[in-house]
């Protein structure tokens, strides 16, 4: 009996201690687990920072306000997105204009227009219509390739082209997005931003200034407030 009732006891201590270390376990893992949601959402936050403002940058670094973009509804930018640079060779016999093209895709006439720079400094929007690709290498060191845009109206006597497509950012619905033309509005980033504005300036000379707040799933903090300027 007593061999039994000591058996007894060294059962119940080992279900408490037992008991203790997976309770202990549990709450640890419980603790890293809400470690890793945050360190999670901490890096998915900051890319969220990190490609709103590169974006950004890319497309209105050196641009001009109420030419190349205009600001509209607090939290919405229109923007002539530029895709491409030609040198203007000259016109051909048969009609168009022959260019020396570099770009980040290839025109495309369905969607793309053309800003020209004539030899008085002055900018002109074009249509463009069709276009035939030509021979590449004609930036030199295999750069840009050569080819011949139908254009409308016809722009003349021009030294430079830019292709654009019309289209807008917006930082809407969490996340920042592009629309172009007519189309919806397409998230570039993870959804996290809470509040954002878009601000261009009244002049010329001005930039766009941009502010996001981080959306905070935890609520015992404040929310992260970002900002930047682009000229």
């Amino acid at each position: 009996m007593r061999r039994r009732g000591f058996t007894l006891v060294e059962a119940l201590v080992v279900v408490l201690l037992t008991a203790l270390v997976l309770q202990g376990g549990w709450a640890v893992l419980a603790t890293l687990r809400k470690a890793g949601g945050r360190a999670w959402e901490t890096a998915e936050g900051l890319e969220t920072v990190r490609t709103t403002a590169w974006l950004l940058r890319e497309e209105f670094g050196g641009s001009v306000p109420f030419r190349d973009w205009w600001p509209g509804g607090g939290d919405t930018v229109s923007l002539r997105a530029y895709r491409g640079l030609a040198l203007v060779i000259g016109a051909e016999p048969g009609g168009g204009v022959k260019v020396c093209f570099r770009g980040i895709r290839s025109p495309n006439p369905d969607k793309d227009s053309i800003l020209f720079l004539a030899e008085d400094g002055s900018w002109t929007d074009h249509s463009l219509m069709g276009r035939v690709r030509g021979d590449p290498g004609c930036m030199g060191g295999g750069e840009g390739w050569e080819e011949v845009w139908e254009v409308v109206p016809d722009p003349g006597t021009m030294v430079l082209g830019r292709i654009f497509e019309r289209g807008s950012y917006h930082l809407t619905l969490g996340a920042l997005r592009y629309r172009r033309g007519g189309g919806g509005r397409q998230p570039l980033t993870p959804t996290r931003i809470a509040a954002g504005r878009l601000v261009g300036g009244k002049g010329p000379g001005d930039g766009l200034r941009w502010t996001l707040l981080l959306s905070n799933p935890w609520k015992d903090d404040d929310s992260l407030a970002w900002s930047g300027w682009v000229r």
